[in-house]
C-alpha cells in the first residue's frame, strides 16, 4: 500500500466521522452563550454582591436590585457593571458552543437513513449525550489534574 493510498483511506475515515458535523451550530452556540452572558452579566454581578454582602461594614449595603445597580453605576460606571465578565464570556461561549455542536451532530447521526423523525426520548437522550460530551471537554480541559489527565 502506498502512502498516498493510506492517506486517502484515512481521509475517508475522517470524512465518515465528521459528515454529521455542522460548524454553524458551533458558531450559533458560541454566539448565543456570549451574547446572553453580556446581556445578563450585570444581574449576575448583583447576585454575587448580595451573596457576599454578609453584614460587614466594609461592603456597601444594598436595598434592592435597582439600588445595587445604580450604586455600582455611580461608583464604577459601565466598567463596574461588567467587572469579571471575561472569564464568564469565555466559559459560556465555549460550553454552549460545544453543546450545540455535539447535540446537532448526534441528532444528525441518529436520523441518518431514517424516514421518520426522532422520538421525544431520542431527543432527550441526544441532549443528555451532548451535555456529557461538552461537560467532559470543558471540565477536563479546565482542571486536568483533578481528572488525572
Amino acid at each position: 500500500m502506498t502512502g498516498q493510498g493510506h492517506s486517502a483511506s484515512g481521509s475517508s475515515a475522517w470524512s465518515t466521522v465528521f459528515r454529521h458535523v455542522r460548524y454553524e451550530n458551533l458558531v450559533a452556540g458560541v454566539s448565543g452563550g456570549v451574547l446572553s452572558n453580556l446581556a445578563l452579566h450585570p444581574l449576575d454581578l448583583v447576585k454575587i454582591r448580595f451573596a457576599v454582602s454578609d453584614g460587614l461594614e466594609l461592603r456597601p449595603k444594598y436595598n434592592g436590585i435597582l439600588h445595587c445597580l445604580t450604586t455600582i453605576w455611580k461608583l464604577d460606571g459601565l466598567r463596574g457593571l461588567y467587572q469579571g465578565v471575561t472569564p464568564n464570556v469565555w466559559g459560556a461561549g465555549l460550553s454552549w458552543g460545544l453543546y450545540f455542536f455535539f447535540y446537532n451532530a448526534i441528532k444528525s447521526y441518529k436520523t441518518e437513513g431514517r424516514a421518520e423523525r426522532l422520538e421525544a426520548t431520542e431527543y432527550l437522550v441526544s441532549a443528555a449525550e451532548a451535555g456529557i460530551c461538552s461537560w467532559a471537554i470543558w471540565n477536563i480541559t479546565r482542571c486536568p489534574s483533578v481528572y488525572g489527565v
